[in-house]
């Protein structure tokens, strides 16, 4: 579990209103899936943001000053599920060398986020039969192998926003 690693408060305050505003201003796709293979696997929201200097260049930079690596990005996205939008256990890579970062931008309040869903899962490779669950704290950072198998959930039928998580697939420069 040590290689599952949390950064809360990942962004200052202003860094965090421009990726909320990118985001907000950004165009959302229908139909993205964590694992297409999987006949389970449930279709939501994604926006691409490979061209987006402020995540392919100033976040990643970010990314890797706290991380301690020097990577290069294979892809930077938002995903964006509402209840019932959620995702299945897959791996991003079978690759060693690849790390996944996600970070959690929807403003929730810190005193019923053990109550609204919006996980983020790990089947832990190391203990049979045990799968960690993190809360999608917001401006929470979380950073893992991208061989790990993980889904994220959406919030549940309460919660009338969307959860959205930018991811980073990274791959570590050696």
């Amino acid at each position: 579990m040590e290689q599952i690693k949390v950064h809360d408060n990942f962004l200052k305050n202003e860094d965090l209103e421009t990726c909320k505003n990118i985001i907000k201003d950004g165009r959302w796709e229908y139909g993205h899936t964590s694992d297409k293979s999987n006949k389970m696997s449930t279709p939501f929201f994604y926006m691409d943001l490979m061209k987006v200097e402020f995540f392919n260049a100033y976040l990643k930079e970010k990314i890797e000053t706290t991380l301690g690596l020097r990577v290069s990005i294979d892809r930077v996205y938002a995903n964006g599920q509402t209840f019932g939008l959620d995702g299945c256990f897959h791996q991003d890579s079978t690759d060693p060398n690849t790390i996944t970062f996600c970070l959690y931008i929807s403003p929730i309040p810190n005193d019923i986020i053990e109550d609204i869903g919006g996980n983020i899962f790990f089947k832990v490779p190391s203990i049979d039969n045990f799968t960690l669950a993190l809360e999608p704290r917001h401006n929470r950072g979380v950073s893992f192998p991208s061989m790990f198998f993980h889904k994220g959930v959406a919030f549940n039928r309460y919660i009338k926003n969307m959860r959205i998580c930018v991811a980073w697939k990274l791959r570590v420069v050696l």
